[in-house]
């Protein structure tokens, strides 16, 4: 188990009311992209006569070439926790744009736009074997094409007793984590295993999660918060435990780079 002894368990308590997540809950990052220098629309595609944006952020250049990350939120459609989470990490990344330092940040805040599938399963497990589902073909593409150093997936109101970080990285998890999760236990309680290994060969070959074919091969990370928890408690787990993994993940390239 990869845990430091002073780091407490999570501790089970009453789920409270879902968070509430209207049409216009996007607004704020589609006007900011309508006027930032460093924050634009990124590709789109459309689902139940709706188009579902994504966007990426350029932050400020430190180093030849940016580090492309791609932040996925939305994997189910009632997963409204995520995609707020997701949009006011953009919002607040914009605003403190060294903060986003070294990075291209590729966002999609409402990755699965199906209303019917509750838990997000019928989604996430139709890839990689020519599905006709536009948003599926859409993250294919964008998986395939777009040649991430990262892959992070962001998941809320999961069925889980605490915080925890998956990640398919032994370095990235003792590197770069352990602040992160600390961070995030200010608001929420830890899972009794707060970072995970993921073994990507333990992934059914048509999950979104299954990236080893990927080329160049990123590192992937699924953050999940536990839906016992208030979800501004939650969004506010997953902004500052990502903000410190951009953080050590940029200190760790530049320190190997040093080397």
């Amino acid at each position: 188990m990869l845990m430091p002894p002073r780091l407490a368990s999570a501790l089970p308590c009453t789920p409270p009311p879902a968070l509430e997540l209207d049409e216009n809950a996007l607004a704020p990052l589609n006007n900011l992209a309508d006027r930032s220098p460093g924050l634009a629309r990124w590709r789109s595609f459309h689902a139940g006569g709706k188009v579902i944006p994504s966007f990426v952020l350029i932050g400020p250049r430190g180093r030849d070439l940016p580090i492309r990350l791609a932040l996925i939120a939305g994997l189910s459609a009632g997963d409204t926790v995520a995609t707020a989470a997701l949009a006011k990490l953009l919002i607040e990344l914009d605003l403190a744009s060294l903060l986003a330092q070294d990075y291209a940040l590729f966002g999609y805040p409402q990755a699965n736009p199906h209303p019917w599938d509750g838990d997000g399963r019928a989604f996430t497990n139709d890839f990689w074997r020519g599905s006709i589902d536009p948003a599926v073909r859409f993250f294919e593409q964008e998986l395939e094409r777009n040649e991430f150093d990262a892959v992070v997936f962001i998941r809320g109101d999961q069925p889980i007793s605490g915080f925890q970080i998956r990640t398919c990285s032994r370095l990235i998890a003792t590197e770069v984590l352990w602040p992160a999760v600390e961070l995030a236990q200010r608001f929420v309680p830890l899972a009794s295993e707060p970072i995970r290994l993921w073994l990507p060969s333990g992934f059914e070959p048509a999950s979104i999660f299954n990236t080893g074919h990927l080329r160049p091969r990123p590192f992937c990370l699924s953050l999940c918060t536990p839906r016992q928890q208030p979800g501004e408690n939650q969004i506010s787990a997953i902004v500052f435990s990502l903000k410190q993994i951009l953080q050590g993940y940029r200190a760790a390239l530049r320190y190997a780079e040093r080397l």
